[in-house]
């Protein structure tokens, strides 16, 4: 099996894998992830596109796995477990983790990762509350509040992000990733200061948005559900041999998406 490091021109090939699998399509998204990491894929034996795909992203101590996506022809052929062992090992002796649904989640476990709670995805139209929002501002004030959040310096990452809306000590972005506005990361130290970040980059989008509350915070994904946006499926995250992923994990209410925290 021959696994190789896809360049950008892959990246069609990319979103056509994540269509058959029923997931969106999301071209920025794997763009923005082919920028910041590494997408691995095998080609499909038949030459019909990829017949799998990972992508690694790792910042410092820190390296996230995603997009672990197998062609439903090629299903049942070790494929799945092939190119996630491929993404560990070009992570090195990073702490790795990833999110997973309730299908991966016994290959990832049966490869040493353990859980270690996780986030739900809302999607849908905000209904503005009216509450506090916050305001845009600049990037230099939030690199050093998301290395603390991270254990990480991730500049690579947010300067692709856009434009920042922030409080004090906190922060969260509005992400097209091509059918849905991404609210995240946010990072805050109150759950009011959360609220208020999402309020701001909602009121400067138009269309859906989505956010991903980490279990943690049940109050959160109570007011977004309370706010018209409706709860996928939960996707806990798993972290390779159970280790301590590095930051201050009570700032990070959402990732930015299940692929980058």
């Amino acid at each position: 099996m021959d696994i190789r490091t896809l360049a950008a021109a892959d990246l069609p090939a990319c979103s056509d894998l994540a269509e058959s699998r029923s997931w969106p399509r999301e071209p920025p998204k794997w763009t923005l992830l082919h920028e910041v990491g590494r997408v691995f894929g095998v080609d499909a034996p038949d030459g019909d596109g990829l017949a799998a795909s990972a992508v690694l992203v790792s910042f410092g101590p820190v390296a996230s796995i995603s997009m672990v996506l197998v062609a439903p022809r090629f299903e049942r052929r070790g494929l799945g477990r092939a190119i996630t062992a491929h993404a560990v090992a070009a992570a090195g002796a990073r702490v790795v983790w990833l999110h997973a649904s309730k299908f991966g989640r016994p290959l990832y476990e049966s490869m040493g990762f353990v859980a270690d709670g996780g986030c739900q995805g809302h999607v849908g139209t905000f209904a503005d509350d009216g509450g506090p929002g916050a305001s845009p501002g600049s990037l230099s004030d939030v690199y050093p509040v998301d290395r603390v959040a991270q254990g990480a310096d991730r500049r690579p990452l947010l300067e692709r992000l856009g434009t920042p809306f922030v409080v004090d000590g906190g922060f969260a972005f509005g992400t097209d990733i091509g059918h849905v506005t991404v609210i995240g990361p946010v990072v805050a130290e109150t759950e009011e200061q959360a609220k208020a970040l999402i309020r701001g980059v909602a009121r400067s989008v138009r269309g859906e948005v989505r956010v991903d509350p980490d279990f943690r915070f049940p109050g959160l994904t109570s007011w977004v559900r309370e706010r018209g946006l409706v709860p996928g499926a939960p996707a806990p995250r798993l972290v390779l041999g159970g280790r301590t992923l590095p930051g201050d994990a009570s700032l990070r209410f959402a990732p930015f998406t299940r692929a980058v925290g």
